[in-house]
């Protein structure tokens, strides 16, 4: 057995939770390494390792949708589902890892089923009982933090924070030292000590209002929480939720040390195990999010046109309030047809859902309290809110497109209701050939110099090429 994970969960978790298992289907481990046993080995995409991962998001993905509230952002639930799902497949490589080093005996031969089973049945109750338990209720109170932390950012410096234990005898020391630190929302502190802190930690934080509570000194204060967290075990949980958009600390032992457990941008290797692992798990994440949204939407009155391609987890719907008519007037011409805007649009959506992305048309009708038409943006695409203009012309740089969706997207993130600000826009190109990187970087350049305030970070740019959706990211910098 992992010792740095026994030593991370603790011995305590493994007998007060051993029995709390009810919700993991044990039967998808069982045809997991009956699988394993039968084949001497695995791979990631093996179907039963796929199901057992599946069971464990499956699992775990309840507690953070229990937690969701349905004012949350799309792209912070995104942002949480997708973690999970990446921490569900790099738990399940570690059980399967620790599985198939069982598969021979101490005599070099391989071991029979039923001695092979014995041997496992300790990792299916770590991993699936007691480890699953503990993160289940990591996962609920990880998320409720995240939902709350945007909900303050919302109100900006209105507010101070302030961390309160559970006020109970069986609050840990480490943590009653925290009790009642006060602070504004942008201090430092709330970067490492959001809570949870632990597992099983039942600390909150709360708004207080200000001149109410004395304000806190950040250095001390921080202090006290890296006393709380020194431990090796305690020091993973220095992460705030809501600011990273994860569910689970980021230096988890089941995570590559590297990645640091973002959308798994490590130093790629094709030949490295786990770098196989996070191109697998980066497609099925997506592949399972289309899904779980694809049943909410599609049951959904207010969307329209919502399918699913089974085959590459591609996306789409319509919300009933899009607006198609304010593009549906000029016809651009290009090498083979003539299009309109909406033509392009649909075109984009068309090719990116072939190609296994989510493309949502949002809502552009909704007015405010003054009866006024609200500023909308035209999609979320896969799981972010951007704007979207088609390239209808060869140009040096494409600077007005750019800044023209940078006004967009200020107007937008000026309305009272956008919790998540938006910082993304897309350019789709039905001619790829007009598409140059430089043609990029001197759009963006000179947009910066036509505005006072630069808000895009991320450009995507989606080329229609002869082999279907070509997507590129670039990154802004400040």
């Amino acid at each position: 057995m992992n010792n740095a994970l026994a030593e991370l969960y603790g011995s305590d978790n493994l007998i007060r939770l051993a029995d709390k298992d009810s919700r993991f289907d044990h039967s998808v481990w069982d045809r997991a390494v009956k699988w394993l046993h039968s084949k001497r080995g695995y791979e990631i995409d093996d179907k039963p390792v796929r199901d057992l991962i599946n069971e464990t998001y499956r699992v775990l993905s309840e507690g953070v949708n229990g937690a969701i509230t349905e004012e949350v952002p799309a792209e912070l639930t995104q942002s949480l589902l997708n973690n999970t799902y990446i921490f569900s497949g790099f738990k399940t490589y570690h059980e399967m890892r620790q599985a198939s080093a069982l598969l021979r005996s101490s005599t070099g031969g391989f071991k029979s089923f039923e001695k092979f089973y014995r041997d496992v049945k300790k990792i299916d109750n770590t991993y699936n009982r007691s480890y699953l338990a503990a993160e289940y209720e990591f996962a609920v109170q990880s998320t409720q933090m995240a939902v709350k932390w945007k909900d303050w950012e919302e109100d900006g410096d209105r507010y101070l924070l302030q961390y309160r234990t559970a006020g109970d005898e069986r609050v840990r020391e480490e943590h009653a030292a925290l009790n009642n630190t006060t602070l504004p929302i942008d201090d430092k502190f709330w970067d490492s000590y959001l809570p949870p802190l632990g597992w099983r930690c039942r600390c909150t934080v709360v708004q207080v209002r200000k001149g109410k509570h004395p304000v806190s000194d950040s250095d001390a204060a921080c202090s006290v929480g890296e006393h709380a967290t020194s431990l090796p075990k305690q020091k993973i949980f220095r992460f705030n939720p809501g600011k990273t958009g994860k569910v689970f600390p980021p230096k988890h032992p089941y995570l590559p040390k590297g990645c640091r457990a973002c959308e798994l941008k490590l130093s790629f290797n094709p030949k490295r195990e786990v770098c196989k692992v996070c191109l697998f798990l980066d497609k099925e994440k997506r592949y399972q999010y289309n899904k779980d949204l694809y049943d909410k939407l599609s049951k959904d009155p207010k969307y329209t046109d919502v399918e699913f391609d089974e085959e590459t987890g591609g996306l789409v719907a319509t919300h009933r309030g899009h607006n198609k008519q304010e593009n549906n007037k000029e016809k651009f011409k290009f090498a083979d047809k003539k299009m309109t805007g909406a033509e392009l649009e649909i075109e984009a959506k068309d090719i990116l859902y072939k190609a296994g992305h989510s493309v949502i048309f949002c809502d552009e009708l909704k007015k405010g309290k003054d009866g006024n038409k609200l500023s909308a943006l035209d999609m979320v695409f896969d799981g972010k809110v951007m704007d979207i203009r088609s390239i209808t012309k060869d140009k040096e740089y494409y600077g007005y497109p750019i800044r023209d969706k940078n006004s967009q997207l200020k107007k937008y993130n000026s309305r009272s209701d956008v919790k998540v600000k938006a910082d993304t826009v897309c350019l789709y190109f039905h001619e790829p050939k007009w598409f140059t990187p430089e043609k990029i970087y001197k759009g963006v350049e000179w947009a910066k110099g036509q505005t006072s305030k630069f808000v895009v970070k991320h450009i995507v740019c989606v080329l229609n090429t002869s082999k279907g959706a070509e997507v590129i990211t670039f990154d802004i910098k400040e």
